[in-house]
């Protein structure tokens, strides 16, 4: 019985470990703004881009990684998706009061 305890608490220690790890990674990309690219594809000879911004960045991409390409950074899409939620959310609690709360 002891055996299957302490292989549950090595077990759930190493998930905790990998969360952590994990956890962290994903903070330090929403926290960070990236640079971007200025040059697509090599400074010389490429397509001059844009500078990047608090709000968002440059990427190459497309044949050959030839051309710039619009990119927002990690944590605009974030407060965008929350606050698309928050408004999905309050409109579905609103229609629901609205139907179960009458007076």
């Amino acid at each position: 019985m002891y055996t299957y305890v302490t292989l549950a608490v090595f077990v759930a220690v190493a998930f905790a470990a990998n969360v952590d790890t994990d956890v962290k990674n994903a903070v330090n990309e929403v926290t960070t703004t990236k640079d971007g690219d200025t040059f697509c594809p090599v400074p010389i000879v490429g397509t001059p881009c844009g500078s990047s911004s608090i709000f968002h960045y440059w990427k190459c991409c497309g044949t050959a990684n030839k051309e710039c390409c619009f990119q927002l950074q990690t944590w605009v899409i974030v407060v965008l998706a929350v606050l698309v939620v928050v408004t999905i959310a309050s409109f579905v609690l609103s229609v629901l009061r609205c139907l179960f709360c009458r007076r």
